[in-house]
């Protein structure tokens, strides 16, 4: 037992070496993961309890409308990652404080201006029309809108915590970020539901203020301890910096608005198209199948920072041994997707019971589209870390410009089972082209447009 102290703890995670720190922290961050997914697993059914199924596809589509928000840093959070580790790679621990600094006043300033103009916007929509609810309070609505905005921009900025624990190959520390704060709302949701109606105006108090104020709390806290060397400060701001975040940042911003395309529109398709309860039906069935997708970014996300170290270094045989070894992960997880498929009815009825059908059919098609994604994740994650990311664009603009006509398209004639369909011909449609780039990079044979 003298054996398993807190320092020694500490040791496993701060392990000098790439591989051995990668290991530490997926294994803290799985096991983390598996306490997170529980607490989600518990949320969704008392959620659906204290509003309903109906209002909870309201309360989804309302949180993807302002999840679009998040994309609007322009890519600097991903520009600053990559010019993070550079700069602690080579030493460069001042420079690095500079890029941190100069990054939260970039985000303070842009999340400023976009708050003003959202909450002026906010006035004049229509609420009820725009979101498909029937019998809805439009002012009630707005309130809803006002909060979830507020509270989303104090995480705006804090969140960059989570970009400079994923640079520093840290990413057990998020995972204990989100797992306190998916408890805390656990925790506030049941005491609502003893203590008052149901409400999307409490639960959007709920949400915001716990997940901000978590945020702020640990910002604090490891600003003063482990990152003190990066804390940001006013003094270490320099604006002429941030033409080099932005120059990477900008093709991460073109990637992370196709993202917004591709992925969070689909709420909105369905609400518009369809109803919001079978927004709640598309949701419970992407959240499972999400699952293992959560498991498997946990597992490729520290080999973004870890191949911008290598690339710097020069390590081409480290990179290509870990990809080898990735592939193989890549097989059992898709071995396991085929798993949570087959077992998709049992596990419903234990989750929710009878509250919402989820069709087999529909899980099938997700499991598909789950297994596309994270191989199309797994290439760009590897092929990000040689600050290659033209192609990227390219093929993430090609299918986000098809995304919205297949899927409207696809919905009105299929239903659900038509939404997820586009998604899973748009994601084979590029599945090439990640290992071929990959490929060439690691042979130093990329030339012209994959070489960008």
């Amino acid at each position: 037992m003298n054996k398993i102290s807190i320092k020694n703890i500490k040791g496993y995670f701060n392990n000098n070496d790439r591989s051995e720190n990668i290991k530490a922290n997926v294994v803290g961050s799985i096991f983390l993961k598996g306490i997170s997914i529980f607490l989600s697993l518990l949320v969704v059914p008392l959620t659906i309890n204290y509003i309903s199924p109906y209002q909870y596809g309201v309360w989804i589509t309302i949180s993807s409308i302002i999840g679009w928000l998040s994309f609007f840093d322009i890519g600097f959070g991903n520009g600053l990652k990559n010019k993070f580790v550079e700069a602690i790679t080579t030493g460069k621990l001042k420079l690095a404080r500079i890029y941190v600094s100069t990054t939260y006043s970039i985000l303070a300033l842009i999340i400023l201006l976009i708050w003003v103009l959202s909450v002026l916007i906010s006035k004049f929509v229509d609420w009820p029309k725009f979101l498909n609810v029937k019998g809805a309070n439009n002012e009630e609505l707005f309130y809803v809108m006002l909060i979830v905005l507020s509270t989303f921009a104090f995480q705006f900025v804090l969140g960059l915590i989570n970009t400079i624990l994923s640079a520093l190959q840290k990413p057990v520390i998020t995972s204990l970020i989100n797992v306190i704060s998916q408890f805390l709302v656990l925790i506030g949701i049941y005491v609502l539901s003893k203590t008052s109606s149901g409400s999307i105006l409490n639960l959007s108090l709920l949400n915001g203020i716990v997940n901000t104020l978590v945020l702020f709390i640990f910002s604090i806290y490891l600003f003063k301890t482990s990152l003190k060397n990066y804390v940001p400060s006013l003094k270490f701001v320099r604006f002429r910096y941030a033409k080099g975040l932005l120059t990477l940042g900008l093709n991460f911003f073109i990637l992370q608005i196709i993202s917004i395309i591709y992925y969070e529109t689909n709420n909105i398709i369905i609400t518009k198209t369809l109803s919001p309860l079978d927004v709640t039906v598309y949701n419970l069935g992407f959240k499972y199948l999400s699952i293992i997708g959560m498991f498997f970014s946990i597992i490729i996300s520290p080999f973004w920072s870890a191949f911008i170290e290598a690339r710097v270094l020069n390590d081409i045989s480290w990179m290509r041994s870990v990809t080898k070894k990735l592939y193989k992960i890549f097989g059992l997880f898709l071995l396991a997707t085929l798993i949570l498929v087959l077992c998709s009815s049992f596990v419903y009825n234990i989750w929710f019971g009878k509250s919402v059908n989820v069709p087999f059919l529909m899980t099938m098609y997700l499991g598909i589209w789950q297994i596309f994604n994270m191989w199309n994740s797994l290439h760009s994650t590897l092929i990000y870390g040689f600050g290659k990311i033209k192609l990227q664009i390219i093929a993430s603009l090609s299918v986000g410009i098809v995304n919205i006509p297949l899927t409207v398209f696809f919905c009105q004639t299929w239903g659900l089972n038509g939404v997820v369909i586009s998604q899973i011909i748009l994601a084979m449609s590029i599945a090439w082209i990640g290992p071929l780039q990959l490929n060439l990079l690691f042979n130093k044979n990329a030339k012209r447009i994959w070489n960008k």
